[in-house]
């Protein structure tokens, strides 16, 4: 008898051992480290004589047998006699008659050398739990007995059998010692069936004897531990009994079938079951040298064919109508009714102030009209700040840019590794740019006119992403209608709208889904579901996400929400983390789906990760766009609501007195009464703990952005630029609106929903409520009219107004190059142009530009962050090298205009073309300074400003030589001539390479990098660069020469990216609402079995709580219960003692 943990089961299966009518001849008792008073039952339940063995904690079941046969005597009898040996768990109670009727169906039959009893549940003997054991064709364990199949002797006619439980086995001792016993390389589960396999195999029967009755308590194991083991032991059969050639193959199979369990389980919304299938898969094949040592000691004792068993064997049909039956009874185990009560069925019929009660009609208003009325008045607001971008090709100004317009180009700067901006850096691509390649897509492959759009709308879709997120904490139309216009009118969006901001408008879209998402994840993602009708009725199903019911698909969803904003604004990252953290560690169970939102952003960030530890760490929190300037606010300006610092004196119009401070008035209206609605939400609303972890994640949020406002990001023409902080001040403000919800439907007074009587509110608190309504009513009124009157009155140009009230954002062409220059920067060569910009002050800037112009897309953190440097966070502008030492040098020579020819710099840097941009009169004079520089032929005035191309030298008919070519990859002569020009990509170069004279050197106007590497016919070439400009040494022979751009970390960061990507995609993809879970190959059927309502398959683990909570009391509550795990094993799986010991639950795998 074996026994782990099971003091409450030992005292009546020792009793039922002491009476057996067939009283035992020896008895042996093996504690495998119990924790409880297993071990001193077993010395005083035992009878006198019999040892005790301690067996080590963590011992199998095969184990802890062997420890004990070691104590058995050689032999009890001369041989005349033979020998059996009885297996018992601690949790399996055998009837007075087990024994007898055992030890009579082997003496009737002696080619029987394994038999075993007919096994009931211990605490209801009419429940059948196995009666023989049979496996499938890919030794899938199987009981073929029914869920909650009661014994009425259906199956006491069986006799021979594929298997029997090892709980009750009798196994003859010679039998026993001849195949070594259990196999030690099985996990426990799976042991029974290979030792009975085997003996098959030697030639003996295996009968299971349904008279001998026992009464089994089944598996203790964890559910999740126990499904782990019984598929590794499913895999580990599948591998030992084939034939050899067939072994390679099986597994295989294995890990693609693991592979498909976890598809489906992350389908299913069940990740739990996914992870354990595809690890129990590649754990069964990753034992090989156990595996011989089985197959090796099974090939000894087989005597038979393995297709001896074949008739034994379950057959698929059979298995498909017995797994169809399982789920058809647990699909009728739950009362149909528990998710349709009506929670108007049982209305009172009056009291003693009334005569009638109102009947319990719905609303005669559409629930989304709040909404749509949001959404038309932000709307109209937008149209007529931004009327200038109507029908515009394109928007640019202040940090926004045209995009590339080919979603193949910004898909290559948003996956390459190396940034392709002036002269090349290396660093991946911003993952800024997937969401604008995404856009792009949305757009119909015009990502700028999914841009313009996105403008256009920003302010109702954030109103309409307010309403859906207020939903979790009120559930009166008339707060979440404020909570939108709150939200569509923040400062903060305004003025990331007005500047260009466009990861910033994106982060405001994207924060209140995350909080949506998030409590979601959590079970509180909803208001207050109906209670029960009366008392003898069920309470309505609740769906996963409300009620306390986690959610994986809200986890995932609030993955990728955080994805997002980590890729807009990666200064809101350790808000986040904290935000996770704060409800994990205060929910537990209720948070442990949210884990996963974490995963998203992390994927998305982990190549940038990564090019930064070779980089420069700043780059890290940069943000998307063009570095732009500006002056953070003052921390009590930004809990109002503003990113950037305002006068309090600052004239809202030149009429007003001067000496009043209108800004502040105005900034108090707009942002003061979210601020006091959060303060009465830790004293007054019902969710002070909601308000507390609000309250916690505002301040968190306030506090990184000033800690941001100290890191230095990027440069502008103005100076040192930090992170915006824009979308923190954007946390911090949903965070107390999020907390000031619940207050105001406190001050309001609303009704519980559910409630069916309306009765009229005292005077007091009508008056209260008109005033609050005024209140929350005039901040996003003034604060929409602050932003769209001045554009109205004084045109875009608005004189000094509230921050964010001023809008730089223009129309734009697609293309800022002229058309000249951006057909061969687009073309085969991919040449260059070198831009020259002057402003009012006759200062001049200068860029090297690819393609049709830089874009959006093709900005970077990486190359930003390069014009900072120094230990100290707020860094310093770092030194120009030597490539910006060349254009810097190109620019003065054409900017003087002595004389000089800046070919020999342009020709390095690749630039073909040079652009003056319309700017003021100072360019005008520029230009003609410009006409004059050798070198330079004048191609005219362009939209985009006057353009030169750059000419070669002339030979003697006058036409250019080839060796003044221009292009981005050329192969230049040993003097430094250009022999020829590689027809080049936005990265990779290849062509043929024509033979040559010793000397030649392959260019590329790009930094050297090691990253750089070129082949000519499979061959690498040696570096020869010499300067900035990476370069390769040429033979003199030709070939195919093909240049490229690899990381050393490409490869597995693309990898773990879109795994973890598309498996949260999965994740967050919903599935209909069902009664019972998912059909999943090798789910328990006994574990499935419920008696309950049962959540939606995506809840992962969690029942509601009794009394379910308010919401945001839902999301601050720990639940009460846990429903049974839907995917603990496979079927029928039965437990052993010595696996009893629990390590971890199933939630926390």
């Amino acid at each position: 008898m074996v026994a782990h943990n099971g003091a409450q089961y030992l005292p009546r299966t020792l009793d039922a051992l002491a009476g057996q009518s067939r009283p035992v001849d020896f008895c042996i008792g093996v504690d495998t480290g119990s924790d409880d008073a297993s071990a001193s039952l077993l010395q005083l339940g035992l009878p006198v004589g019999s040892p005790v063995i301690a067996a080590p904690e963590r011992s199998r079941f095969g184990h802890a047998v062997s420890a004990g046969l070691a104590e058995l005597p050689a032999a009890f009898s001369d041989g005349a006699e033979q020998e059996w040996i009885w297996l018992l768990h601690d949790d399996s109670a055998p009837d007075a008659r087990a024994l007898e009727e055992l030890l009579l169906a082997v003496e009737r039959a002696p080619s029987v050398a394994v038999a075993g009893g007919k096994l009931v549940d211990r605490d209801n003997p009419r429940r059948l739990a196995e009666a023989g054991l049979s496996v499938s064709r890919w030794a899938e364990r199987l009981t073929l007995i029914d869920a909650d199949e009661l014994d009425q002797g259906q199956y006491d006619a069986r006799s021979d059998t594929f298997a029997v439980n090892s709980a009750g086995m009798l196994v003859r001792r010679d039998v026993w010692t001849a195949l070594g016993g259990f196999d030690p390389a099985l996990p426990g589960p799976g042991d029974d069936i290979d030792l009975c396999w085997r003996a098959r195999l030697a030639g003996h029967r295996v009968i299971v004897v349904p008279q001998a009755r026992i009464r089994h308590a089944g598996s203790r194991t964890p559910a999740a531990q126990a499904a782990w083991a019984a598929r590794r032991a499913e895999i580990h059969l599948r591998l030992k009994h084939a034939p050899g050639w067939q072994v390679p193959f099986l597994a295989v199979g294995a890990v693609l079938g693991g592979l498909w369990r976890f598809l489906l389980g992350m389908v299913a919304k069940q990740p739990g079951y996914a992870v354990r299938s595809l690890g129990a898969s590649v754990a069964g094949v990753l034992h090989p040298l156990e595996l011989a040592r089985s197959r090796r000691a099974a090939a000894a004792t087989r005597t038979r064919p393995r297709s001896a068993v074949n008739a034994l064997v379950t057959g698929p049909r059979e298995v498909r109508e017995h797994r169809r039956s399982l789920f058809e009874s647990r699909a009728g185990a739950g009362p149909a009714e528990a998710g349709a009560v009506d929670p108007s069925a049982h209305e009172p019929t009056g009291d003693l102030h009334d005569d009638f009660t109102d009947l319990a009609a719905p609303s005669r208003t559409w629930v989304g009209l709040g909404a749509l009325t949001a959404a038309l008045v932000l709307l109209g607001g937008s149209l007529l700040a931004l009327r200038g971008l109507l029908g515009a090709p394109a928007a640019a100004g202040g940090a926004l840019l045209p995009v590339s317009e080919r979603l193949g180009e910004i898909w290559a700067h948003a996956s390459g590794w190396w940034s392709a901006v002036g002269a090349g850096v290396p660093g991946h691509g911003d993952p800024f740019d997937y969401l604008l390649w995404l856009l792009g897509l949305v757009g119909a492959g015009n990502a700028n006119a999914a841009v313009l759009v996105l403008l256009l709308t920003a302010l109702p879709l954030s109103g309409v992403a307010a309403w859906f997120a207020a939903g979790a904490f009120t559930h009166r139309r008339g707060l979440r209608f404020w909570a939108a216009m709150a939200w569509g009118s923040a400062p903060a969006l305004h003025l990331a709208v007005g500047e260009g901001r466009l990861g910033a408008v994106i982060a405001h879209l994207a924060i209140p889904l995350a909080v949506l998402a998030t409590a979601r994840a959590v079970g509180a993602g909803g208001t207050e579901a109906p209670a029960a009708a009366g008392p003898d009725e069920a309470p309505a199903r609740q769906r996963p996400g409300t009620g306390g019911i986690p959610s994986w698909t809200a986890a995932a969803a609030a993955g990728l929400a955080f994805a997002v904003l980590a890729a807009c604004a990666p200064s809101t990252v350790p808000v986040m983390v904290l935000a996770v953290i704060a409800l994990m560690l205060g929910l537990r169970r209720r948070a442990r789906t949210l884990w996963w939102a974490l995963l998203p952003p992390a994927a998305v960030l982990l190549p940038n990760v990564l090019a930064s530890l070779s980089g420069n760490p700043r780059a890290l929190a940069a943000d998307p766009g063009l570095p732009l300037g500006f002056a953070a606010a003052e921390p009590w300006q930004q809990l109002l609501g503003y990113p950037i610092r305002f006068d309090i004196f600052d004239p809202l119009s030149e009429a007003l007195p001067e000496t009043v401070p209108w800004a502040l008035a105005a900034a108090l209206i707009i942002g003061a009464p979210t601020v006091a609605l959060a303060v009465l939400g830790l004293f007054l609303g019902p969710r002070p703990g909601l308000a507390r972890l609000c309250w916690l994640l505002a301040l968190a949020s306030l506090g990184t952005a000033a800690a941001a406002g100290h890191l230095a990001t990027g440069a502008s023409a103005a100076g040192i630029v930090a992170p915006f902080p824009g979308p923190l001040v954007g946390i911090a403000g949903f965070c107390l609106l999020a907390a000031g919800l619940p207050a105001a439907q406190a001050l309001l007074g609303g009704r519980r929903q559910g409630a069916r009587r309306r009765t009229s509110p005292p005077r007091a608190r009508r008056s209260a409520a008109v005033i609050l309504t005024v209140l929350l009513g005039a901040g996003p009124a003034l604060s929409l009219a602050a932003w769209t009157v001045p554009t109205l009155v004084d045109g875009l140009d608005a004189g000094p107004v509230l921050p964010g009230s001023r809008i730089s954002v223009r129309e734009s062409a697609p293309a800022t190059l002229p058309m000249t220059a951006a057909d061969r920067g687009t073309g085969p060569e991919h040449t260059h142009a070198l831009v020259i910009g002057t402003d009012s002050a006759g200062t001049v800037t200068a860029a090297l530009m690819r393609g049709s112009g830089t874009t959006l897309d093709s900005l970077s953190a990486a190359a930003a962050s390069r014009a900072v440097v120094g230990s100290d966070p707020a860094g310093q502008l770092a030194r120009d090298d030597a490539a910006a030492a060349d254009i810097r040098r190109a620019v003065a020579i054409i900017t003087e205009g002595n004389g000089t020819d800046p070919g020999a710099e342009l020709h390095r840097l690749g630039a073909a073309f040079v652009v003056l941009q319309h700017s003021s009169t100072a360019s005008e004079l520029l230009a003609s300074r410009i006409d004059a520089v050798p070198g330079l032929a004048a191609v005219g005035s362009t939209n985009a400003g006057w353009l030169w191309r750059v000419t070669g030298n002339l030979d003697e008919q006058g036409t250019e030589a080839e060796s003044g070519q221009i292009g981005r990859v050329r192969v230049e002569a040993e003097d430094g001539t250009t022999e020829a020009v590689l027809e080049s990509g936005l990265l990779d170069a290849s062509g043929r390479l024509q033979p040559g004279g010793e000397g030649r050197r392959l260019v590329l106007s790009e930094r050297s990098d090691p990253g750089w590497y070129a082949l000519l016919d499979g061959r690498p070439l040696e570096d020869a660069t010499d300067g900035w400009a990476q370069a390769f040494a040429l033979p003199a022979d030709g070939g195919q020469l093909e240049v490229g751009y690899r990381s050393p970390w490409q490869p597995w960061a693309e990898v773990v990216q879109a795994a973890v990507l598309a498996l949260t995609l999965l994740l967050a993809v919903p599935v209909p609402a069902r009664r019972t879970a998912p059909r999943l190959p090798g789910a328990s059927a006994a574990a499935a079995t419920v008696h309950a309502p049962q959540p939606a398959p995506d809840a992962g683990a969690a029942a509601p709580a009794p009394d379910t909570a308010a919401p945001g009391q839902a999301g601050m509550k720990e639940p009460q219960a846990s429903r049974p795990d839907e995917l603990a094993g496979v079927h029928g799986q039965t437990g052993r003692p010595g696996d009893d010991k629990a390590r971890h639950e199933e939630e926390a795998h």
